[in-house]
């Protein structure tokens, strides 16, 4: 095993050796690599202004889970939705990358305390079924994003200070906001907006105030005590509905280790009132590790009923104390329509077949496994000039091999990214360079390999600090990626403002490695080469996603080193799909292998918060840190970029003494695409590319 990884790394090592690695696509020396035509040069040679017709046909090497605007969240999926659906504002095409409006008729007023943005939309903008889009499909929007039912739990935290809109005819909405947030901006404006007509065509959300369709879950907390039959004075609901509540589900929120009789057993014997009874449930639970998700539900459920309650018109709220049934059925009735929504949103038709939009291509069809296609959409809201192909057809090929093979006989005519070996080597021959044009981009992404924190082996902080010691990352990059990736230390964006430039590479170091571990009491204490603590060995399983050549490599590599020093790894890859819905979004791994893509300006809530590690967040490793909690907060209501890097730079110091995740690469995208195409350019946000700039002179064109 020794030999083989040494064998891989020789070998890479000599095919770099002949290579000196440049700026953008301009890799080679000593006859080693031909440069080809530049993406600049290729524009140039067309005359004219842009033409409609020609599609483009590129390779999809992970399939979409589906197009539901809110709930997909894989890569794949986020690119084609853009195609289809549009937001309030977009991100500006130039320098300074800074948002433009789309939807709206221009930047938003905002009040001074950045609570209040007032929005007025385009009155010419119009759905692909031509009836017109307006604020209240805006309002819509905002409320299924959320929709305590819907499947997009990573979403809510940047809407979590939404409380309100008012919507003043067709074309203005107000949004008003609790708190300020950096960001505001790019969320309020920046989501896909939704066509109300189609995606709630029995108007379940449209009589509910955005208030009560976020609180939503009260209000089936409240029916399911009211139906009791339960009698209490209406002053004690808040109380006696938590207790209800909390009867209900300690046992499934503590995973069985608080039982509901040990809840009952606090408060036996005393006729005391609710609240009086509450605390004595919450003082019970407090000195038990175990109870701390119980506490939580106790906490966080006293905030969601009094919000669902003020929720309510005086009226309504003034019957809980005058007819406890008739103000169950209300409850009843506003839980239904939101949890029904909230059910059908997630499994939609138009999940599949996004047949109404807003966007410059419409959806044609989708061939599971074959092909996803899209059709420009002739009739634009803003008339001619924004998109020019006539199809975009995302040809489904999940393997690089099966894909380059695809680009050379013209099956398809874009690959986004060759693997290091097709850039240099396979492709680099004359006849291919006629006719293709290969380059370069960099997006704000980084890979990592997450450690499941709360995973008996990873929950000490030497162990994670130890694995990073044992990832040959310098060597990979520079040996198996041929220098078109860097090593990072941080989540943040290496050529962003809020990255710290101080931290220093940590170095593969299994010497280093092997001390931490045995100060951190893993030892071959039986003498079978593998590490033990406490009865427990030190074995785990690496989670990874089929066809990624990267990650395959890399955890290869990680296992036969880490057998070195005591440590049993077993690697298990999934497709795609099964990979991030069953496992990693469940939290139910050791250790995996995966990327995030980021956007310019960043905020950690989404990824890092402890409240993203419950349910299905995007803390998947479930770090939980009370220090990088509060510097997140802050920093959310931070507008002077300069304090607000500062904060960033102390919760990346915190990750970098923590090591929850090992970071690994920023990796270049290298791209091939038929020269036939012009108006090509990349950008630094993703995908780096934009089709609906892309066009074909009519000499050229090859699909009618």
């Amino acid at each position: 095993m020794i030999h083989r990884l040494h064998k891989i790394l020789q070998i890479a090592g000599f095919i770099a050796a002949a290579m000196v690695i440049l700026p953008g696509c301009n890799v080679g020396g000593a006859d080693a690599f031909i440069p080809g035509d530049s993406v600049e040069d290729n524009n140039a040679r067309a005359a004219g202004e842009p033409v409609t017709g020609d599609w483009v046909i590129m390779n999809l090497l992970d399939e979409p889970e589906h197009l539901n605007p809110q709930t997909s969240t894989s890569a794949s999926a986020t690119y084609i939705k853009n195609y289809i659906y549009e937001s309030l504002i977009q991100t500006r095409r130039e320098p300074p990358w800074d948002e433009e409006p789309l939807l709206s008729d221009g930047m938003p007023e905002v009040s001074p305390d950045h609570l209040v943005y007032r929005w007025r939309l385009r009155p010419e903008a119009r759905w692909h079924d031509g009836q017109p889009l307006t604020a209240r499909d805006v309002e819509f929007t905002l409320k299924s994003l959320t929709n305590p039912y819907v499947d997009n739990l990573p979403s809510k935290p940047y809407y979590a200070e939404l409380e309100s809109l008012i919507v003043e005819g067709d074309h203005t909405i107000t949004m008003f906001c609790t708190k300020p947030y950096f960001m505001h901006l790019q969320f309020l404006g920046g989501n896909f907006v939704m066509p109300r007509h189609i995606w709630d065509p029995n108007d379940l959300l449209g009589s509910l105030t955005f208030a009560q369709v976020k609180y939503g879950t009260g209000y089936g907390r409240l029916a399911d005590l009211l139906e009791s039959e339960r009698t209490f004075p209406a002053a004690n609901l808040v109380a006696e509905t938590i207790l209800h509540s909390l009867m209900k589900s300690v046992e499934q929120v503590t995973g069985g280790k608080v039982k509901a009789d040990a809840v009952e057993a606090a408060i036996a014997g005393t006729s005391r009132g609710a609240e009086d009874r509450l605390a004595a449930v919450i003082n019970n639970l407090s000195g038990n590790p175990d109870a701390a998700p119980a506490v939580r539900l106790i906490t966080e459920g006293r905030i969601l009923i009094e919000r669902a309650l003020d929720a309510l018109p005086g009226e309504q709220r003034l019957l809980a104390g005058r007819d406890q049934m008739a103000f169950a059925a209300l409850c009843r009735d506003l839980h239904t329509r939101i949890e029904t929504y909230g059910r059908a949103c997630n499994s939609h038709e138009q999940n599949r077949m996004p047949t109404v939009g807003s966007g410059p291509f419409r959806f044609a069809h989708w061939k599971t496994g074959q092909e996803l296609v899209l059709e420009r959409n002739a009739d634009y809201w803003d008339g001619p000039g924004h998109a020019y192909l006539d199809r975009i057809v995302f040809r489904v090929l999940t393997d690089y091999t099966a894909s380059l093979v695809a680009l050379k006989n013209g099956t398809i005519d874009f690959m986004e990214n060759l693997q290091t070996i097709q850039f240099l080597t396979l492709t680099n021959q004359q006849r291919f360079l006629d006719r293709f044009i290969k380059s370069t981009f960099l997006i704000p992404t980084y890979s990592y390999l997450g450690w499941r924190n709360s995973n008996p082996i990873f929950s000490d902080l030497r162990v994670r600090n130890a694995m990073t010691r044992l990832v040959r990352r310098r060597e990979i990059a520079q040996q198996i990626q041929f220098g078109f990736s860097e090593v990072v230390e941080s989540p943040f964006y290496r050529f962003g403002s809020d990255f710290d430039t101080t931290l220093g590479e940590i170095p593969f170091d299994p010497v280093e490695a092997s001390r931490i571990l045995r100060e951190a009491g893993w030892e071959d204490i039986d003498r079978d080469g593998i590490l033990e603590k406490d009865s427990l060995e030190f074995r785990f399983e690496m989670l990874i996603p089929s066809g990624i050549p990267l990650a395959e490599q890399t955890v290869s590599i990680l296992r036969e080193d880490l057998a070195t020093v005591g440590i049993a790894m077993e690697i298990r890859r999934l497709e795609w799909s099964v990979f991030i819905n069953n496992y990693i979004r469940n939290k139910k791994f050791d250790a995996t292998y995966l990327a995030w893509a980021m956007g310019l300006r960043q905020d950690p809530k989404q990824i890092w918060h402890s409240s993203s590690a419950v349910g299905r967040g995007s803390n998947f490793i479930e770090f939980k840190n009370e220090l990088t909690d509060s510097l997140i907060e802050v920093a959310r209501v931070e507008f002077d970029p300069e304090r607000r890097a500062e904060l960033y730079r102390q919760f990346q110091q915190i990750l970098y003494r923590e090591q929850p995740y090992t970071f690994m690469y920023s990796t270049k995208f290298k791209p091939a695409y038929d020269k036939r195409f012009k108006g090509v350019k990349w950008y630094p946000f993703r995908p780096g590319y934009q089709l609906d700039e892309w066009w074909v002179p009519k000499e050229e064109q090859r699909y009618l």
